[in-house]
């Protein structure tokens, strides 16, 4: 689970910001507003995908494997059509397909294997969430456990990235990081009644900043 958490994983994570680099370039996000900030990232947008990570972790228990195949496509799919901005998608769907591909290079395993192919064959995005929950199941992590670490994992990277664009200093980001814990345990958990039908994500700034990201003169990140 550490190893899987942790953000030098080799996908590339490193390399993108989801829009938060145009928002400081552009002064609407300082480091005095950081911890709010994160804190309705996680209600919002970290609610989404821990809700779609659980539901792929439960797919690697289904006794078809046509019936795992196809839901697992079908929730990529609806995962992409709650992405409104282009940045983001791409960046999350390439997460996604590196870490299902890093995990194979590791060890061979039949139920990755078929989910990679399946959505090669569909030309469906594999979004790193939803790869994290099944990756998580294969790997004999419960659920719970599976979206804890993949939140910690996806804020530790957003406030990582912050210390390259902001004056946010090492001390600092531990004590938001700290924070935020029972933010991001409420999260976990209420993801557990999670419902495809009652999900909803508002989150403009982020998704202007993520479609604005090309126009910045100097960028640091990717995305």
């Amino acid at each position: 689970m550490l190893q899987l958490a942790d953000s030098a994983l080799p996908i590339g994570s490193t390399a993108h910001s989801f829009g938060l680099e145009t928002l400081t370039v552009e002064d609407n996000l300082r480091v005095d507003q950081l911890e709010a900030f994160f804190q309705h990232f996680l209600l919002e947008t970290g609610q989404l995908e821990s809700c779609f990570c659980r539901l792929s972790h439960r797919l690697a228990h289904l006794p078809d494997p046509e019936q795992v195949e196809h839901q697992w496509c079908m929730l990529n799919m609806q995962l992409s059509a709650f992405k409104t901005a282009r940045e983001s998608r791409v960046a999350s769907a390439t997460l996604g397909r590196r870490f299902l591909q890093l995990l194979l290079s590791l060890e061979e395993n039949s139920l990755l294997r078929q989910a990679l192919q399946a959505a090669r064959a569909q030309q469906v995005d594999v979004h790193y969430s939803t790869a994290f929950g099944l990756v998580g199941a294969t790997s004999d992590l419960d659920e719970t456990t599976t979206v804890l670490a993949y939140l910690q994992q996806t804020l530790t990277g957003f406030v990582s990235a912050c210390q390259r664009l902001l004056p946010l200093g090492q001390s600092q980001a531990s004590s938001i990081l700290w924070r935020l814990k029972p933010i991001l345990i409420e999260v976990a958990h209420k993801s557990m009644s999670a419902d495809l039908e009652e999900l909803t994500i508002f989150t403009p700034l982020m998704d202007i900043g993520s479609m604005r990201h090309p126009l910045v003169t100097t960028r640091l990140f990717i995305s």
